[in-house]
């Protein structure tokens, strides 16, 4: 893997910005969720932040990556559930930049055997809820859902968001004691769920572990040399 610098959910924070100034040559994975901040930040600074991180992704191409998160996809998806604090103020000029930047964005990343997403994979999800093949490319199938079951998955919210009881939480929802289980053979790198440091939680085989980098907040992000 060429050295790999992921950052956990924005929400606003303009704190990235250092990060990437300082590896100027690693490829950049964006976790998701640039939106909603938890404490007040001017919408005009919200929206520019979220255009300056557009800006990079259209500079350095395939060097940087722009995931989608639960509170992303709730201001474009018309089938994603409404988060906490979606700001209709803005929600019209966010919307539109989503739509016209969307080729710029997805759900999944895959680099052998590490898979980035913004919330997690479970097993259970993935095999009850998803449907997903285990022999195929994960992040290929999670970015083009092959039927509407696939799709409607993507934006499952689990019981511990505020779900159905028994509900397995999509990779936007699922939230960290979810992922006990995490899908096998993997290393997956994810945000969502807010770690006061990069946390990692082995899984039920050697080859199976989940990185949890919501922490930017504290100015914590993950660095993958190789």
């Amino acid at each position: 893997m060429k050295p790999t610098i992921a950052i956990g959910d924005i929400h606003g924070l303009a704190s990235w910005k250092y990060i990437v100034e300082a590896h100027p040559t690693s490829r950049i994975i964006f976790l998701g969720d640039y939106l909603d901040p938890y404490f007040y930040i001017p919408n005009n600074v919200i929206i520019n932040n979220l255009e300056n991180i557009i800006n990079l992704k259209k500079e350095r191409g395939d060097d940087v990556i722009l995931l989608l998160g639960n509170h992303d996809a709730h201001y474009f998806e018309e089938d994603a559930p409404i988060s906490t604090r979606l700001n209709s103020q803005i929600a019209p000029k966010v919307s539109k930049i989503f739509l016209d930047n969307r080729m710029l964005f997805t759900y999944a990343f895959q680099d052998g055997h590490t898979i980035f997403t913004h919330a997690g994979i479970s097993q259970q999800w993935f095999d009850f809820d998803f449907g997903g093949d285990p022999n195929g490319n994960i992040a290929d199938q999670l970015n083009n859902p092959a039927n509407p079951m696939q799709r409607n998955a993507i934006f499952n919210v689990g019981y511990k968001r505020g779900g159905m009881v028994n509900a397995n939480g999509g990779i936007l929802w699922a939230d960290i004691d979810e992922l006990t289980n995490p899908l096998q053979g993997y290393t997956q790198v994810v945000g969502h769920n807010r770690v006061d440091k990069v946390t990692e939680r082995q899984g039920a085989t050697p080859d199976t572990k989940i990185v949890f980098c919501d922490c930017l907040f504290n100015d914590c992000y993950l660095q993958i040399d190789e």
